[in-house]
């Protein structure tokens, strides 16, 4: 029984370094993309995004995915130096701060992930024009730890592509949205204009 016992330790050990050894040599980098055509122009879709605070009103990662999450925000209102972190037992800990933003071409961030080890990432939303709409492209990638984390990498890549394309169909609508209400209060604007009565001239 001792000799079971310790043919399937030393096995076990076997397997574990093979593991380790095989870990240290896997691709580590994940790289996401995943886009979306929106038909609303980038002055709609450019305050979605450059103000975090928005971005919990159509991203994934929302109170929907983690109803215990805590969030925390600081910096400018919007744009560089911006940052948003979150803490909940679903959504674990992190950071975002946004570093460069340019309303006619889109926003990258900077992203810190706390695990047992930290991952840092960087992302970006940038939109080009398409057609008669606009074009939005949402990139992300990182590195994951070693040993272990190049078992992981295929996981990531997909729980951030269905993520990404929840987020951009709402970000999609949202800017729609903004879009039919700004067209909205022209219209109405124009029209009160138009319907103003002339005044008469006065009677000599």
């Amino acid at each position: 029984m001792k000799r079971v016992v310790k043919i399937a330790g030393l096995g076990l050990a076997a397997l574990v370094a093979v593991l380790v050894v095989v870990g240290f040599f896997l691709p580590r980098k994940w790289h996401v993309e995943q886009v979306v055509l929106v038909n609303a122009g980038p002055e709609h879709i450019y305050p979605l995004v450059s103000d975090l605070k928005e971005w919990p009103s159509w991203a994934a990662w929302n109170k929907d995915m983690d109803p215990e999450v805590k969030w925390e925000y600081g910096g400018p209102a919007s744009g560089p130096g911006a940052w948003w972190s979150w803490n909940g037992p679903k959504m674990g800990r992190g950071k975002m701060t946004i570093t460069k933003s340019e309303p006619g071409s889109g926003v990258w961030v900077d992203e810190m992930i706390e695990t047992d080890k930290e991952v840092n990432a960087k992302g970006s939303l940038t939109w080009t024009t398409q057609g008669g709409g606009t074009q939005i492209t949402w990139v992300d990638e990182g590195t994951l730890p070693p040993v272990i984390g190049g078992y992981f990498v295929g996981f990531i890549e997909n729980m951030l592509a269905n993520n990404f394309q929840t987020g951009l169909t709402k970000l999609k609508a949202a800017a729609e949205q903004r879009k039919g209400a700004a067209a909205a209060v022209q219209a109405e604007q124009e029209g009160t204009a138009v319907a103003a009565p002339v005044a008469a001239p006065a009677t000599p």
